[in-house]
């Protein structure tokens, strides 16, 4: 198993999530999936290691990222194209065809597309992405959807029209084909990104958009399958850890995702040469400090640049206070003191605590913060460090 930051992991590289996997797959077997959770803890893997074991479970399965789309006729083309790839795409031709009413087929260009042998006219998705659904839902094979940022696409839908109205229609498109009267159930969604769904729309005010989703939330590696991954990268290369820097390892990690331990693993391994091949706790203390220098903050900075991109300006800069509070102290702030916080920009208390709920709500889910004993704190001790070096003014 190979050391790898940032990029998702497949084959020998990833590591266990089995009994996450084993409940996904039970899952599929009735709902569509809704996967949440706080960035870097692996979706993107996951998501690969579904579609790579897919035919285990007598099923085919594409994934694609809609993150770079940027318009409803581009998503469409590319779940085309994705559909494209599979074994089966021969019989969905065959099956798109025998569905041709209503003159949608017409519509189309013939230009080549794959195995599918067509392209789609960018007037009109609409029909053309339902009839897609509806000929992969038609078949006895079981086929499983692999979408990857839609929250970035419907972002983008957001500006190109920011009255909400066209990601609205998409949405309620999408809900519409999921939940259409005829489905047999051969195929299923998982929809996931790096930010929450749930989060976008209950900002456009239309949770009930994706309520047919069943939502399963994935989280960071408990401590000894932790240990045993720091311990399997430590054998491929033979780098020791001693049963005391382990531990302080994961001490100072805290949160205990899967990227946050490469991380820290990869600057051990890359900083050898300083201290030998059994570094100390000293030494990871040393690490540790280390990727909170300036020449490391694009390690983090991703943390802050998205919060306007998801919350739009101004209540990405109440999450800023929030959470600039909340980084002073390693225990946390209150509740009251968070409110108080938001008290020069909502006088009217229940404005106030309405805001702060929501945007409490965001910065959990998201994995900025947790709420524990009644305070709000830094989920990630790494992440708290930056936003005092980097952020507090």
């Amino acid at each position: 198993m190979i050391s790898k930051v940032g990029s998702p992991v497949t084959g020998e590289d990833f590591f266990d999530r089995e009994e996450e996997l084993a409940q996904l797959w039970a899952d599929l077997r009735s709902d569509d999936i809704l996967l949440l959770a706080p960035r870097r803890v692996g979706k993107t893997s996951l998501m690969f290691r579904l579609r790579d074991t897919a035919q285990d479970h007598d099923t085919e399965a594409v994934y694609l990222s809609v993150a770079g789309i940027e318009d409803e006729g581009g998503f469409v083309r590319e779940l085309y194209k994705a559909i494209a790839t599979l074994g089966s795409s021969v019989e969905i031709k065959g099956r798109l065809a025998a569905r041709a009413t209503g003159g949608w087929l017409k519509r189309l260009r013939k230009v080549s597309l794959g195995p599918l042998g067509i392209e789609l006219d960018p007037s009109d998705p609409w029909d053309q992405g339902a009839a897609l659904v509806k000929a992969l839902d038609a078949s006895k094979q079981r086929r499983l959807i692999l979408l990857d940022e839609v929250p970035i696409f419907i972002l983008t839908l957001i500006k190109k029209d920011p009255s909400g109205d066209r990601a609205r229609k998409f949405l309620y498109w999408f809900r519409d084909l999921r939940q259409r009267p005829e489905r047999q159930g051969s195929l299923r969604w998982l929809l996931a990104g790096s930010i929450g769904l749930d989060t976008v729309t209950a900002r456009l005010r239309m949770g009930d958009t994706v309520n047919d989703l069943y939502v399963v939330h994935l989280g960071p590696f408990d401590r000894e399958t932790a240990r045993q991954f720091l311990i399997k990268l430590s054998e491929t290369y033979e780098l020791e850890l001693s049963e005391t820097a382990l531990e302080h390892l994961l001490d100072r990690v805290g949160w205990l995702i899967p990227y946050h331990l490469q991380l820290l693993f990869k600057e051990l391994q890359s900083s050898r040469k300083l201290f030998g091949t059994v570094p100390s706790q000293e030494t990871v203390d040393e690490i540790f400090d280390g990727l909170l220098s300036p020449s490391k903050r694009a390690y983090f900075d991703y943390w802050r640049q998205r919060l306007e991109e998801e919350l739009g300006q101004q209540d990405a800069g109440l999450a800023l206070l929030l959470l600039s509070a909340s980084a002073n102290d390693p225990n946390g702030v209150t509740r009251s003191t968070l409110s108080q916080t938001l008290s020069d920009q909502f006088a009217e208390p229940k404005k106030r605590e309405e805001k702060l709920r929501y945007l409490l709500d965001v910065l959990e889910s998201d994995g900025y913060l947790v709420a524990v004993s009644q305070r709000y704190r830094f989920r990630s001790p790494l992440l708290r460090e930056f936003w005092l070096r980097r952020v507090v003014s």
